[in-house]
């Protein structure tokens, strides 16, 4: 069987575990990868993760190349899309986890270059098309150039979905208890962003920062529009989000009802993207969990008979990776 071949443009936190789960499945094929630093280090921080532990293969860096076990990968340290040919790759999806390029007009020169697909794995700043895994993969229309949405997305938008369609949703309050990230500071330094709080110390506080949940969740929803409102609480844990999803329902329904109608669902519609639990595990126990949430069901709690809150997990790095790599397989 012929293997899918992904290359992907960006070797940061999200490129890396793209890496990670691309070389654990046998039907793809990593064939390149481009970034800025330099090789050795792209080898070292592959093989040895403080929060995923060491990848169980032989790694090492000769020249410009990656070698990982007896596979050679060629690396590229092109800054400008329009100079990185990979024509001689065939290249079947690119992805796009730089951060960067986040329109198609700017990933366009991925495709004239040779790269059939792009999946850019963060929400675009143009009308780019938006799929997410268990939600609207089904409706993919074959556009060379996707966005995958954002990790935060790919948990709530899915419960969404299941919500939406058996109790109805009229606005939602979206809390995201998120790990702190590559754009945080270990300590408090000066920062250009828009946000001041993104000056602190992102090991030893709590950071309520602004989030783009909102937007990228009412591209799925879009008569939700005005009623969507998210804010992302950075707190001092290397991996894992807890969602604290405040739901207004359609409609007058009691609790029993609601946690037999998300259990059902999520079974049999949802498997590998949704589950739920009723073990009582924090925040250590999701990560590498590969789902893009899990429900946790002693948390389900209705105020009246019509505000839900719906808690949920998600390793917002390794599950969203998951997500990303999936959808490679849903472009080709």
């Amino acid at each position: 069987m012929k293997k899918t071949r992904i290359f992907i443009n960006g070797f940061g936190r999200i490129g890396r575990s793209a890496a990670r789960i691309i070389l654990q499945d046998d039907s793809l094929e990593l064939v390149g990868i481009n970034d800025l630093y330099d090789v050795e280090q792209m080898a070292y921080l592959l093989k040895y993760d403080s929060v995923y532990e060491t990848l169980p293969m032989a790694i090492s860096a000769e020249g410009s190349e990656l070698w990982i076990n007896d596979q050679k990968i060629p690396v590229y340290s092109q800054k400008r899309p329009a100079d990185l040919d990979l024509r001689a790759l065939e290249v079947d999806v690119m992805l796009q986890c730089s951060g960067i390029f986040l329109t198609v007009a700017s990933n366009q020169p991925y495709i004239d270059n040779g790269a059939a697909k792009v999946v850019v794995s963060t929400p675009p700043s143009d009308a780019m098309p938006t799929y997410i895994c268990g939600v609207n993969t089904d409706a993919y229309a074959a556009e060379p150039i996707i966005s995958n949405s954002s990790c935060s997305a790919n948990a709530i938008v899915p419960i969404f979905k299941v919500v939406e369609k058996h109790f109805g949703i009229r606005g939602a309050q979206m809390h995201m208890f998120h790990s702190y990230t590559a754009y945080q500071s270990l300590l408090d330094v000066k920062h250009y962003g828009t946000d001041i709080r993104r000056a602190r110390a992102a090991a030893v506080n709590i950071i309520p920062l602004s989030s783009s949940a909102a937007r990228a969740t009412a591209y799925f929803f879009p008569h939700l529009t005005e009623n969507l409102h998210a804010k992302s609480i950075r707190i001092p844990v290397t991996a894992t989000t807890m969602y604290d999803l405040l739901i207004t329902l359609d409609g007058s329904y009691d609790l029993e009802q609601i946690r037999e109608g998300i259990i059902t669902e999520v079974r049999e519609h949802y498997q590998g993207i949704l589950t739920t639990t009723t073990e009582p595990k924090v925040s250590s126990d999701y990560i590498a969990d590969t789902h893009s949430a899990t429900i946790d069901l002693p948390l389900l709690d209705l105020a009246g008979d019509n505000l839900l809150r719906v808690s949920a997990w998600q390793d917002n790095e390794y599950g969203y990776a998951c997500r990303l790599v999936e959808m490679a397989k849903v472009v080709v």
